[in-house]
């Protein structure tokens, strides 16, 4: 038998980089139950506003998206995606 061990390290992450982060994880489709846990995430990290999760949950909510459940899921996180990138800091 091999021995070894596993650390486990917290990393401080930019909002910037927290958010390219989901960007480029999240895949191509997400379900608005995915998108209420990303935007929970976010607030609680105060990496947004209430006002800016108000906005990203209406934006990719089913009650806008009035299209095929697989392409809706494929639309909401292209539009959640292009929304996050607009909050990165420039």
């Amino acid at each position: 038998m091999v021995g070894g061990h596993i650390i486990i390290k917290k990393v401080d992450l930019t909002k910037n980089e927290y958010l390219m982060h989901i960007i480029e994880n999240m895949g191509n489709k997400v379900t608005s139950n995915d998108i209420d846990i990303y935007i929970g995430n976010l607030l609680t990290y105060n990496l947004i506003t209430e006002k800016e999760a108000k906005l990203l949950k209406v934006a990719t909510s089913d009650n806008v998206l009035n299209i095929v459940q697989n392409i809706k899921d494929e639309l909401r996180a292209s539009i959640f995606k292009n929304m996050l990138l607009n909050l990165i800091d420039e």
